[in-house]
């Protein structure tokens, strides 16, 4: 069987990123955020959403990301699943800046 290539796994790394960027606008850590998939009907472990982030990042190999995580996670966070699965245009506010404010790189407001 061969290896995946890391461009192959573009939406895998958009999820690491965007759950990363969410759970630190959240003020969570990681463990906060396992526990909020508990209620949501599939648990997503601790080491499952650390090596998602991870893996967001460029230097690291790619990790391939389960549907129905993905689900749990948007669900714990109250977003959509397109949310999670779709690159921002922004990396500085994550194409959300907090109500009130507007991000300084894009110019966004919310």
């Amino acid at each position: 069987m061969r290896k995946p290539r890391t461009d192959e796994l573009a939406v895998s790394r958009a999820v690491g990123a965007n759950v990363a960027a969410l759970r630190k606008m959240r003020g969570w850590s990681q463990r906060a955020l396992a526990n909020q998939t508990q209620n949501t009907g599939k648990a997503v472990g601790f080491s499952t959403i650390c090596r998602m982030e991870k893996a967001a990042r460029p230097d690291q190999g790619p990790v391939a990301v389960y549907v129905d995580d993905v689900v749990s996670l948007a669900a714990a966070f109250g977003v959509t699943v397109q949310r999670l699965i779709t690159p921002p245009k922004c990396r500085a506010c994550m194409d959300q800046p907090p109500p009130g404010f507007a991000c300084r790189a894009c110019g966004a407001s919310a």
